[in-house]
């Protein structure tokens, strides 16, 4: 890889993140058309299981506002007191985002059990419907463009929109089978046991997405198959003898990669330099958006105040 490749690579890294910004900002879009949308159809039919589709699209909106914030911020350029970038920001994003979850399923679940108690009638089952209809086109069409922009962009924001909306998409479909069903005179317990079944998704969602938010800011490495390959990636290069200390983790898009690499103890400063700088760019090839560290050993040196986990010396 050449300078001007890895400038073409910049750029490519920063289309990615406003690639990001634009998916957060299509799903802001989305969901406040969902509200207007889901508002309307419980105005009218009084479901239960409509009012916890409009909770959820309520939370969603606020949730795709944080991510656009969160995305934009992170990517703000390093700065003098945040060396290494903003993205630890969409860590922070994502664990707001999954309180806002927890509170919803909270909640829904509360609103389910009055259901039940004193069940509610539904009506305008044909007009409700085919807003919920309208409401699964959009959800599915927002998801395709997400996982096209996740794809290249990488980033844990527009991941935890995602599965948001992936899990919207099944919850208005159910929407819409309770609503079918209660045309057939279908048990009045049904429409407030689907509402429970969405406080459970919704549960499960915050709990993922609070999981991989709080992974990010406790810097947790990536996962073993990725620092494989990267071991792979510095073993093949012909004069590299020897690496250990591998650390990797990620903040928002981006990936921080740092090891130590044994070399022949007599070559040159010039020399280690251009051997590590062939390992760099090769693994820039793989993962764009990485920012990498390379310490240069002597090879046979026992001398390392790197190693810092104990038994873990790779």
């Amino acid at each position: 890889m050449n300078d001007a490749e890895l400038l073409q690579q910049k750029e490519e890294m920063r289309r990615n993140q406003y690639l990001a910004l634009n998916g957060g900002i299509a799903a802001i879009v989305a969901a406040l058309s969902m509200v207007v949308i889901k508002a309307i159809a419980y105005i009218l039919s009084g479901s239960s299981s409509i009012l916890a589709s409009l909770i959820d699209s309520v939370t969603d909106t606020a949730v795709s506002l944080i991510t656009v914030f969160s995305i934009r911020y992170s990517m703000k350029p390093a700065d003098e007191d945040h060396r290494h970038g903003h993205g630890k920001i969409e860590g922070v994003s994502a664990l707001f985002q999954g309180a806002m979850l927890a509170g919803a399923a909270l909640f829904l679940t509360l609103d389910a059990i009055r259901t039940f108690i004193r069940p509610t009638e539904i009506t305008h089952h044909q007009f409700s419907g085919g807003m919920i209809i309208l409401c699964i086109v959009i959800t599915f069409i927002l998801i395709l463009y997400q996982n096209h922009v996740m794809k290249k962009s990488k980033s844990l924001a527009i991941e935890a929109d995602k599965a948001h909306y992936t899990g919207d998409l099944f919850m208005n479909l159910g929407v819409l089978a309770v609503i079918v069903l209660d045309v057939f005179n279908a048990p009045h317990w049904l429409d407030p046991l689907f509402a429970l079944c969405v406080a459970g998704l919704l549960a499960n969602s915050a709990t993922e997405v609070s999981s991989k938010a709080i992974d990010m800011l406790m810097d947790r490495e990536l996962p073993e198959e990725e620092r494989e390959e990267i071991m792979a990636m510095i073993c093949k290069h012909k004069d590299v003898l020897d690496v250990h200390d591998l650390r990797t983790n990620k903040s928002g898009m981006n990936v921080f990669i740092s090891f130590d690499i044994d070399l022949e103890p007599n070559l040159s400063l010039k020399q280690a330099h251009d051997i590590a700088r062939d390992v760099e760019l090769a693994l820039l090839e793989r993962f764009v958006n990485a920012e990498i560290m390379i310490h240069m050993d002597p090879h046979g040196s026992e001398m390392d105040t790197r190693h810092k986990v104990a038994g873990v010396h790779h």
